[in-house]
């Protein structure tokens, strides 16, 4: 890519691994300096020089996004120390794999916390910001192909998800005057560690085994959706979409009755592991 970003400064969560920690790489490549935060601090020492080989500043901090009080901090020092990022890609995300009945309470406190605290948080902190500088900035906020087509057993994550693309929604409403760019990225199948965490799952160890060979053999690399983020800022998108078949996929279903697109979606459940095969 070329230096598209030059001058830019990116920040990211969860970039210890996965799509945060290739988007880091891209945004880089392009030119741009990256403040890179993750719960993962192993994660960020090996992006680091990775990122100082590219030529440009890599800061990292450790910050857990569903503590606001260390959101709010990290933000007052990155403002006194003059590293305000112009793009902010809220990235940090679980999945815990479940039947709805089966599924807790603290465990759907934890991915609300999580998916969708952590990225009110980034929008909340970093646009009063902008907005108190006069500079403008774009959101990137992470949703998922969950919340066009959602899976079953997955009913905590699926909702997390709906509540990120609705936020995405009503920020770009509201910032339409600010000088502040929302984008929702949706990615597909993609083999990152988010459903290799067997310890986040009330799942059969065949279906947890079936559905993590799924996304190795079929799921894209994180850099894909990297890429698809950079270019997505580059035109200025609102709704990202990201992988094979997720195009396809909402196209269908604007296209289709509920009830057939509901049939397709229990038929790739069943196929990617979700849901036991017939």
């Amino acid at each position: 890519m070329t230096a598209h970003f030059s001058g830019k400064n990116v920040f990211i969560t969860g970039a210890g691994s996965g799509i945060g920690y290739q988007t880091a790489l891209v945004f880089a490549e392009g030119g741009a300096d990256i403040i890179a935060t993750d719960v993962n601090m192993a994660g960020l020492e090996q992006l680091k020089p990775e990122i100082e080989r590219l030529g440009r500043q890599c800061h990292t901090h450790s910050l857990d996004v569903t503590d606001e009080a260390a959101y709010q901090a990290l933000v007052r020092r990155l403002d006194s120390a003059g590293v305000i990022p112009d793009i902010v890609v809220n990235n940090a995300g679980l999945g815990i794999m479940s039947p709805f009945l089966r599924t807790t309470t603290a465990e759907w406190q934890l991915t609300l916390n999580v998916n969708v605290m952590g990225v009110v948080f980034g929008c909340r902190e970093f646009a009063a910001l902008w907005q108190q500088r006069g500079m403008p900035g774009h959101l990137v906020n992470v949703a998922s192909m969950a919340s066009i087509a959602p899976p079953a057993n997955l009913s905590a994550y699926v909702a997390s998800k709906y509540a990120v693309e609705g936020l995405c929604e009503v920020l770009a409403m509201e910032f339409q005057d600010a000088n502040i760019a929302v984008s929702c990225l949706h990615p597909g199948v993609i083999n990152t560690a988010i459903v290799q965490d067997s310890s986040r799952t009330h799942m059969p160890p065949d279906e947890v085994a079936r559905l993590q060979r799924h996304y190795v053999e079929h799921g894209d690399h994180p850099r894909v959706v990297a890429e698809d983020i950079a270019n997505g800022v580059l035109k200025g998108t609102g709704t990202i979409l990201s992988g094979k078949g997720v195009g396809k996929v909402a196209f269908m279903k604007r296209l289709l009755p509920r009830k057939a697109f509901r049939k397709l979606l229990i038929d790739a459940s069943r196929k990617m592991g979700y849901m036991p095969l017939k």
